[in-house]
């Protein structure tokens, strides 16, 4: 076996098991804060094999695309779907929430989550109040998880693209609950899918 194949029979083989791991986790305790931690703990160890991960693998983005989603696995319908995500410095995301469990590791750069706590009651679709709860910036080797209707917004913060795995419980074309909001007006609204086309040229699984 040559080292190109070996590099990406030992790629598959580390993200299965570790994948198969995540998925019997959850299936066993259910997605909660605890359970989130420990996927935390797993998907951070994937990420100290960047070597498997490399920038020549899984390009960086282009200053034209901003942004580059490869995806490397997921069940049918989108279930348990892992990305590696290189995002340019070029200013934050909406604020919004996944609909669904939400793991994020670093690989490279600098990534600021800020959070926030939801103030009202949710009753009406529309409305929101939100306030800024905290600040995390993800680096290499860290990891941070969120519960379906947590709420961030993220920015480079660092002068060199972010390479992060983000593994979440539906794909971006699956999150069709998911939430944007607008802080000055105090609204939300529906967000959709995926704004960004997703890779899969180089699925592992």
């Amino acid at each position: 076996m040559n080292q190109t194949a070996d590099l990406v029979a030992r790629r598959k083989s580390i993200v299965a098991a570790t994948m198969e791991q995540i998925k019997a986790l959850i299936h066993k305790s259910g997605v909660n804060r605890p359970a989130l931690d420990e996927v935390k703990d797993l998907l951070a160890q994937l990420a100290a094999e960047d070597a498997l991960f490399a920038d020549s693998e899984f390009p960086t983005p282009t200053p034209e695309q901003v942004a580059k989603i490869y995806l490397l696995t997921d069940d049918q319908g989108g279930e348990f779907s892992l990305y590696l995500i290189s995002v340019l410095p070029v200013g934050p995301s909406p604020v919004h929430d996944h609909g669904t469990f939400a793991v994020i590791a670093g690989l490279d750069g600098e990534e600021e989550n800020t959070l926030y706590k939801r103030l009202d009651d949710a009753t009406d679709a529309n409305k929101a109040e939100l306030v800024e709860d905290a600040k995390v910036v993800l680096k290499k080797g860290d990891a941070i998880a969120f519960m379906p209707q947590d709420i961030h917004r993220i920015c480079v913060v660092s002068d060199r693209p972010t390479r992060h795995f983000h593994l979440y419980g539906k794909g971006f074309e699956q999150q069709t609950d998911r939430l944007e909001f607008d802080l000055q007006a105090g609204t939300a609204k529906l967000a959709g899918g995926s704004f960004i086309p997703v890779d899969d040229s180089r699925r592992v699984l």
